[in-house]
């Protein structure tokens, strides 16, 4: 059955024309939702606005706000959107508008007209979720001091907008409240991981942000309409006859964004705007639907936009588009970090939708057991050989480290930034070359050479059969040796454009000397990735994180948290991507915490290109700005300073104008 879920868009138009400049030569792709935002372009002019929407109900609405745009004047428009009159809509409906809807649309409206009986503004469950939190203002008269233009807002509210504030701010009734908003679970996720920061936010929307002048997000809601002087820019008297001249330009697209630029064809889009789409959607989702968005945006003039729940880039797909925040203060205030980028340079959009072998490697409870023997013999152990103690684990080793050490795949399909393909990949302690595994497409499109690194001939021996296995072995090297002897280091390339380390740093004593190493080996806009065991930022002296740093000793793993700090000092290094999640270790309750880093060498040229454009370093920010939430960097007046677990730094790059 379909069902509108947005009566509105709740994303402010206003904050999106200070960043996309849209003229009458755009061509803009963009979600339905409530046709609030598409209506809003459309006062723009651009040359063709393409609405999409998976949920059919939501491009009906749009469909039936065209026709009465077309077909009716100012007044009976707004009625019907701006106040649901429902004897207004019922007049007009049979003789003007139901003759200009698809016959799909027609039948929708047909079986729907009392979503304008009952107040259309209170229709879907946006609406739902409306009413429960509006409640108590309307039981304290908020609504009828907002209707005369009284300051309702701080402490003036009284009893119930106190109450409201305490619902709306208690982070246990979030999972409840936010579907009936449309608000997806994953989406929610992204402010669950330090709520306190989404919290703060709502208290300053409450108490400031919503009783501002001409904010119609919550006036709607709360008086249950709209009114001349508080409206969204469609519904104004003077923007109706200009969008009376151009609701042509509007196409409906029923499907996927991606699916809807891949129809357009490449080069064809010039603003991508994709609203909060992507916060609910795994990293391979995500993938699949920005390569087509970006084959399809114009290269000179492109520009993709978007809007996120969390407090900066959520994914590492995202994070190697390399756009910038937009530091603009909204009249919404749920949106807790907005971006926008160029189409990307140097980007080749089919490399992120590439597979590897997708096999799945596990144990017999007997092979981990047999594992879990050698590493604690290894650890009671006074003389540990590294070389015997691999050798002895064989073909279970795999299989164990597989659910150990987590993530690699995501670390190596979407963090690497295969999108450059990159010719020559030094691979630093390669260990069986299970990673190779999760990117054998990759290394065939790019035609790289890999160079596989690893102290243990016991590993090189395994990770030989695995190449030879997958077909690659014209395209790899075996290099037999310690990453910071000068042997070894000759049998490498000088430079490379891609050099990893996947949880490798922490079994090197003398760390710092091979991350230098590491980092010499990067060509100049080259990158450097890392993924490793780390101590929990900002609980680094906690009780959990001091017996993991403990426990994991025993086995030669070191964690320590310097190691990050030392790459986040590099001044040649600009920060691409880091996250900081956590895994479980097989067979107990520990959730020890591992990051993912991508960083790419910056050239002198390129400093200096940057440092005049921007007038700022390009070097990456301290840690205690990439801790730091996107709204410190936006003009918000909660001071909210929260950390989160999963974070990437805000982007830097503002190398092209946008």
């Amino acid at each position: 059955k379909k069902k509108n879920i947005y009566n509105i868009s709740w994303e402010d138009p206003a904050i999106d024309h200070t960043v996309m400049h849209m003229n009458g030569d755009d061509v803009v792709l963009t979600i339905s939702s409530a046709g609030c935002n598409v209506l809003d372009y459309l006062c723009e002019g651009p040359k063709k606005i393409i609405a999409v929407d998976m949920n059919a109900a939501q491009l009906h609405t749009l469909e039936l706000k065209l026709a009465c745009i077309k077909a009716l004047t100012w007044e009976q428009f707004f009625d019907i959107w701006g106040r649901s009159d429902y004897q207004v809509f019922t007049s007009v409906y049979k003789s003007k508008l139901r003759k200009l809807l698809q016959t799909e649309t027609a039948e929708f409206w047909d079986m729907n007209t009392h979503l304008f009986r009952d107040n259309f503004m209170y229709a879907g469950t946006s609406g739902l979720m409306a009413k429960i939190l509006c409640a108590p203002l309307w039981l304290a008269g908020v609504h009828k001091r907002m209707v005369h233009g009284e300051d309702v807002g701080g402490e003036r509210g009284g009893f119930f907008f106190w109450f409201t504030m305490k619902i709306a701010s208690f982070s246990p009734l979030w999972s409840w409240i936010a579907p009936l908003g449309g608000v997806p679970i994953e989406q929610l996720n992204l402010v669950m991981r330090n709520p306190q920061v989404f919290a703060e936010r709502l208290v300053e929307v409450l108490t400031t942000r919503m009783w501002k002048k001409g904010n119609y997000f919550y006036y709607g809601y709360i008086v249950g309409e709209f009114s001349p002087k508080c409206c969204p820019r469609y519904l104004e008297k003077k923007n109706f006859k200009v969008l009376k001249e151009r609701t042509d330009r509007v196409e409906l697209f029923h499907g996927t964004w991606a699916d809807a630029a891949e129809r357009e064809g490449p080069g064809s889009i010039t603003i991508a705007s994709l609203l909060d789409s992507m916060d609910w959607m795994p990293h391979q989702m995500i993938a699949e639907n920005i390569a087509k968005v970006v084959t399809g945006l114009d290269k000179e003039r492109g520009k993709i936009y978007w809007r996120c729940f969390g407090d900066r880039v959520h994914s590492p797909v995202l994070g190697h588009l390399r756009a910038s925040l937009v530091p603009t203060y909204d009249r919404v205030g749920w949106y807790l970090s907005t971006f926008i980028g160029p189409t990307p340079e140097n980007y080749e959009p089919k490399m992120i939708t590439l597979n590897g072998t997708n096999r799945r490697i596990s144990n017999t409870v007997f092979d981990d057991m047999c594992v879990m023997y050698a590493m604690a013999s290894h650890g009671l152990s006074s003389n540990k050989d590294v070389r015997k103690f691999y050798k002895s684990q064989g073909t279970r080793y795999d299989g164990f480290r597989e659910a150990l050490l987590p993530h690699r795949d995501v670390f190596m399909q979407y963090v690497v930034p295969w999108t450059k393909m990159p010719k020559t990949w030094i691979s630093v302690g390669c260990g069986t070359a299970r990673d190779i595994e999760f990117v054998t497409d990759h290394i065939r499109e790019s035609k790289t050479k890999v160079y596989l690194c690893d102290l243990s001939d016991a590993l090189l021996a395994m990770a030989k059969s695995r190449v030879k296995m997958l077909g690659l072995a014209k395209q790899v090297v075996f290099i037999e040796g310690d990453i910071n002897a000068t042997e070894t280091q000759k049998k490498l390339p000088a430079e490379a454009d891609l050099v990893t380390c996947s949880y490798c740093l922490t079994m090197i004593p003398p760390w710092k000397e091979a991350l230098k190493t590491m980092k010499n080996l990067v060509a100049p806009g080259g990158n450097l990735c890392l993924i490793d065991f780390t101590l929990r930022e900002g609980v680094m002296d906690r009780w959990d994180q001091r017996l993991y740093k403990w426990w994991f000793a025993h086995d030669g793993v070191y964690f320590n948290r310097a190691h990050v700090d030392f790459l986040e000092s590099q001044k040649d290094l600009e920060t691409v991507w880091y996250s900081e999640d956590e895994g479980r270790v097989p067979y107990t309750p520990f959730k020890p915490t591992h990051y993912m880093y991508c960083a790419e060498k910056i050239s002198d040229k390129k400093k200096k290109t940057n440092h005049r454009v921007t007038g700022r370093s390009p070097s990456p920010p301290p840690r205690a700005s990439r801790g730091t939430s996107a709204l410190s960097a936006t003009n918000t007046k909660s001071g909210s300073r929260g950390k989160r677990r999963s974070m990437s730094p805000t982007p830097r790059r503002r190398s092209r104008r946008i």
